[in-house]
């Protein structure tokens, strides 16, 4: 009876230490999945903000572009008005001139 509680006891030791092994294991599979994914997430938002970052810079640019072309349209037609207005009150100041001579 001794004998049997013997390796009875024995036989749970060996069944309890490999079972802790196994479950070891699969913590340090366990752990490495989850450093190969925390890796992975840094991974993927450095690059979507790196993407993120080069969009915001050309649409920045771009509306600068637009912005100035807009700006160059207007200086261009204020000048167009301005000489307009100048040739208009010119040929008003020619027609006022030649009706006071007579």
């Amino acid at each position: 009876a001794e004998e049997q509680l013997m390796q009875y006891k024995s036989a749970t030791k060996i069944q309890s230490r490999w079972r802790g092994f196994l479950v070891e294991e699969q913590y340090i599979l366990f752990m490495a999945g989850r450093k190969i994914q925390t890796w992975w997430r840094c991974h993927s938002l450095r690059k979507n903000y790196l993407r993120n970052i080069s969009a915001t810079k050309i649409q920045s640019k771009w509306r600068g572009f637009v912005a100035q072309e807009q700006y160059l349209l207007i200086k261009s037609v204020m000048k167009i008005q301005a000489r307009w207005r100048g040739f208009v009150a010119h040929e008003q100041y020619l027609l006022y001139k030649s009706s006071t001579k007579i």
